[in-house]
Parts: C-alpha cells; structure tokens; sequence
C-alpha cells in the first residue's frame, strides 16, 4: 500500500457528513452520475433512522492523501442473512475511491480485517444492510443514466476490485424499453381471461393514505415473492414500517399496479415512477434552498419511467400476473406521455423476470456486478 494513505475509521458526526459527501466531490460535473439526496444519504448510516442497521454490525472508513480524502468504505454484516444461508460473511459497500488501485487496496484491506477480527471467512458486495439499498458495480454501460435507486460508478472500480483477489460472485441486467404506441391488444385480451379464469381483478388506490393501510400487506408480498433471490432477506416489521413512510412517499398511486383476489388480498404488485435522474441531477442532491425548484422544472421535459419491482404470490407464478401488472404499466405511461422505460437490475439468473421482457422493444444495456472474496487467516 502507498505509504502517504491513511485510513481513519468514521466515528462521529463530522466524519459522517465527510464520508456522504465524498461521491459528491469526485463525481462532480459528470453527466452520467446521478446525486441521490444527501440528507437521506446521512440518515441511512445512522441506526436510529434506518432499522436496516439494527439487523447488522457496521463500520465505516475514509482514506485521506494528507488533508484530501481519496476513497470511503462502509462494512455490514447481516447476522439474519449469515443465520438463514449458514455461513459467516461481511458485506463491504457505499465503496468509492480515485483512480489508485493503491486506494482502492486500503479500503478492502480494512474491511477484510475488520472481518477477519469478528471470525469471518468470507467477504461480498458491494451491498448495503438492506435488500433496497443500492448495490453492485457498473461494469457495462458507462455512457448510460441510471435510474435513481441505481447508480453510477467509474470504469476503473471494477479493474481495481478485482485486483485485489475478488471475483465475480452474480451480475445484475438492466434494460431500456421503447414504450409503443399502442399496447399489444392480444395482451389485453390474455390479461381479461386470466383475471376472469383466476377469479382476480385489478385494485387501484384512489389516494397515497389508502395505499399506505396496505402497506403491510405489499411488503409481506415481497417478502414471499423475493425469498430466495440472492442477497434477499426477509423485511422485519421494523423495516417494513420504515419502508411505508420511505418508498410510498415518493410514489406516485398512478404507477402502482395491484392484482387481488377473490378475498381481496394482494396477490401481485408492480410498482413504477417517473424518472427523476435529470431533477436529482440539477438540484445536486439538495432540496435547499432551491434544490426543490429545479427537480420541479427538471421533471417537466421528462420521458422515462423507472420500473421499480414486480412481485407475484408464490402460487400465482407462471400464470402471466407480472405480464398483466406490466401492461397496465405500460398504458399509464403511454397517457402520460412517457416515451421510454427503465428497469432496475434484474439478476441475471431470474428467467421468470427476464423473458417478460420479450414482448417488448428492448436493449439490455447495463450490467452491474457483485464481487466475493475467501478470507485467509490472519497470519500476523
């Protein structure tokens, strides 16, 4: 490691502001990197705001070139996630450093020690403490804007990475869709006979406060429909009540598909937004003083909808409901003047998720990358 790097472990509230504005910095002025908002940045690493943390021991670290900071790490261990897959792993994550595999070096060093002192054996990410929170390093699409619960990384993280002994554990796909101008009508057909054989229907909420009385009931859909699936782990309930005021209060009812059934249960959701890449953009991550007028007339020239998630109950699988959430996606977005759709990362071994995608004009156009490392003893 470079002799002139220092890491210094982030233990009170000034560090903590440092550690969230670095990206901001080193990212600065370019076009692909889309800010998210930093006090929900801040409120993320602190215990008391996101249950996520409750469920892990964490640690977070900067590395300082003299009084310039060149690179921030964050280390998470989900004792659910270790308890359920049997196993004793460190997630390392919010990983960002300058072009210096030196740099890039320290910061994994230190995560892998810290590890290695709780008695773990193997080190994964980058992933956060939560399921939701934003993961994986781009390793294709560079020339491409994410979505605003995605991210955008530098086309050195993951040369660097990889230097240092880590190896691609999953990749995540990411696609651009074309939304036609008329919707496939032999869907809408196939969607009417589904929902009739089945005994279903579609809900809507007439107002954010109704949806939020099912937000209960949303999340323990997602619970059942995304067990399994790598990295998942079931929400707490504490999580869930933080993801009801969290998620639905920047969801516009409009773009929340729902299918029930006979009894009026949830049976599958979709869940889309309308993309606010360019707003977050133009207010460089702050709502204050005036952060909040520039999303407002980014938001006015926008095209694009953010596919957020799809769930379907386990026993209504293979009967076409992400297909039909979908196409009432599709016709939403089509009223309102939405001319294109992004997906977030779908893993790239999910063929239910992935083959519903081939009705329709696409390209897959980004791919972003999970890392694994073994972890030796410590020989000193």
């Amino acid at each position: 490691m470079s002799s002139d790097l220092i890491i210094v472990k982030v233990n009170k509230k000034t560090l903590l502001k440092k550690f969230v504005r670095f990206p901001y910095d080193l990212y600065e002025g370019d076009k692909y990197w889309v800010p998210p908002l930093m006090m929900e940045e801040i409120k993320s690493l602190i215990p008391e705001r996101n249950p996520s943390l409750n469920q892990s021991d964490f640690a977070c670290w900067l590395v300082f070139r003299g009084n310039k900071i060149v690179g921030r790490v964050a280390a998470f261990i989900n004792r659910k996630d270790n308890q359920i897959r049997e196993r004793k792993a460190v997630r390392f994550g919010m990983i960002d450093f300058i072009d210096d595999v030196s740099v890039c070096g320290i910061l994994l060093k230190e995560v892998e020690d810290w590890a290695r002192g709780k008695d773990l054996n193997l080190i994964e990410g980058p992933l956060g403490p939560g399921h939701f929170d934003r993961n994986c390093v781009l390793v294709e699409g560079f020339d491409e804007l994410p979505t605003a619960i995605s991210s955008y990384n530098y086309p050195y993280y993951g040369k660097h990475i990889q230097s240092h002994g880590y190896v691609k554990e999953v990749d995540y796909l990411e696609h651009r869709i074309k939304i036609s101008k008329d919707p496939d009508s032999r869907v809408e057909k196939i969607s009417s006979y589904v929902l009739k054989k089945k005994g279903l229907s579609l809900w809507s909420a007439q107002s954010k406060k109704e949806l939020i009385l099912r937000g209960k009931e949303f999340f323990n859909l997602i619970n059942e429909a995304y067990a399994g699936l790598h990295d998942f782990v079931s929400l707490s309930g504490e999580e869930i009540d933080y993801l009801i005021g969290h998620f639905f209060s920047f969801i516009e009812t409009k773009y929340v598909k729902i299918v029930v059934d006979d009894k009026g249960d949830i049976v599958a959701v979709g869940v889309a937004m309308e993309s606010v890449s360019k707003a977050l953009q133009s207010s460089g991550g702050k709502l204050l003083p005036f952060g909040w007028l520039k999303m407002f007339l980014a938001m006015r020239d926008n095209e694009v909808l953010d596919l957020c998630l799809v769930a379907v109950a386990n026993k209504f699988r293979g009967a076409g409901l992400n297909s039909i959430v979908m196409h009432e996606m599709h016709k939403t977005a089509l009223n309102n003047g939405l001319k294109w759709a992004e997906t977030n990362g779908e893993l790239e071994t999910n063929s239910r998720v992935l083959t519903m995608w081939n009705g329709y004009d696409y390209r897959t156009h980004k791919r972003r990358r999970i890392y694994s490392k073994a972890l030796k003893e410590s020989r000193i």
